[in-house]
């Protein structure tokens, strides 16, 4: 599999795109619009990108791409703490820095600790705060950047400063933007976007309406100006539950007929998905007499999920989102901690087939020892 994301080498993208899917082949691209391009262009099968800011709100880019963009969907959420640390080139002292380049939303996250130690620095934006640091590196005049840590090593800068973002609850929600959504869980959130051609009283709260009818909740609702002039703008609004399941349908099929515009981005899992997959395998193995424990440690080794019926011990590794790297390597963990079994828990069907076709190369002890599985469906193994 391939994952887009903005590089170069370094940005919050990357981890994110790393934390996301580890085993992936990352695809770098010098813009959020070409990582999501890169999707369309069969590039890339998925483009990581950020899509909002606890600090500084949404991530324009990214919206802009869905809003524009027809075939791009929502497949998945994520969310990475962002420190932001000051490096320069090594031997650059503060005091003499001129210039300080970083990405605007980085710059922006950071005021006031450039107001207050470098306040005649020229800001200078940068595409990526990894390339902030590549401009401030290769300056004929004192520079600095502000960036991840991780820059600092790959480009061979000195942090002289860490952790200079103003509010330590500095969080970026990313998203996973592929041609087709993300097929139910039962703990997903759906993204739209609605237009009106005309401005009449009560028509956003008729629209909100179809949603407070049918009991569903919006955990998010902003507005983004439609390009058409001032004053028109699109509705965003994140909405629990699915775009399949029954009610939420319906409330769409209604705004549809309301909205000059309707798009639906897509419908994912919630951040909180690994919790409850946990909970729904925990159930399913309850059904069949298995007493259960999150977060247990067998012989040094960390298990999502363990399994106990009388002395046979089963470990549940949770995977909830596309990486499956790892599963051999958590295999043979489980194994040598004295576990009876290993079972992989998935909330995406498609990745869980992917990670049993890869364990074919695994010897056939191991992949014996090995499942691959929905969350729904672990009792069936027992």
């Amino acid at each position: 599999m391939k994952v887009a994301y903005l590089g170069p080498r370094g940005t919050f993208s990357e981890q994110a795109a790393l934390n996301y899917a580890a085993d992936a082949e990352l695809v770098e691209r010098s813009s959020i619009t070409a990582a999501a391009h890169a999707v369309l262009s069969e590039d890339a099968d998925e483009a990581v990108c950020p899509i909002e800011n606890s600090l500084q709100g949404a991530v324009t880019d990214t919206l802009d791409a869905l809003l524009y963009e027809d075939g791009l969907r929502i497949r998945q959420e994520l969310s990475l703490d962002i420190v932001h640390d000051l490096m320069v080139k090594p031997g650059t002292a503060i005091a003499s820095v001129k210039r300080v380049y970083s990405h605007p939303q980085a710059l922006g996250q950071c005021r006031r600790y450039l107001e207050r130690h470098l306040p005649n620095a020229e800001l200078a934006a940068a595409l990526s705060t990894a390339g902030a640091v590549e401009q401030a590196m290769a300056s004929d005049e004192p520079a600095a950047a502000i960036a991840p840590a991780r820059a600092a090593e790959l480009y061979g800068a000195q942090v002289v400063a860490p952790g200079v973002q103003d509010d330590d609850n500095n969080v970026t929600r990313f998203v996973v933007l592929a041609k087709d959504d993300h097929p139910p869980t039962g703990d997903d959130l759906t993204s739209a976007a609605m237009a009106f051609s005309h401005d009449r009283p009560g028509q956003l709260f008729g629209v909100l309406g179809e949603f407070a009818e049918r009991n569903l909740n919006l955990t998010k609702i902003e507005s983004r100006p439609t390009r058409l002039g001032l004053g028109k703008y699109y509705i965003l609004v994140d909405i629990e539950g699915h775009r399949s399941d029954p009610v939420l349908a319906s409330a769409l099929d209604r705004i549809r007929e309301r909205a000059s515009r309707l798009v639906v981005f897509g419908s994912y899992p919630r951040m909180n998905i690994k919790a409850y997959l946990s909970a729904l395998a925990r159930e399913s193995a309850a059904l069949h007499r298995f007493r259960s424990e999150e977060q247990a440690m067998r012989a040094g080794v960390h298990v999502d999920v363990l399994l106990q019926d009388g002395e046979r011990e089963v470990g549940v590794a949770i995977c909830a989102g596309s990486s499956y790297g790892r599963t051999r390597e958590t295999a043979e963990e489980f194994r040598e901690a004295g576990l009876a079994r290993a079972i992989f828990v998935f909330a995406d069907p498609a990745v869980a087939a992917r990670a049993q076709a890869a364990a074919g190369e695994w010897p056939d002890d191991l992949a014996a020892f090995s499942a691959f599985t929905l969350a729904d469906r672990v009792g069936a193994l027992l």
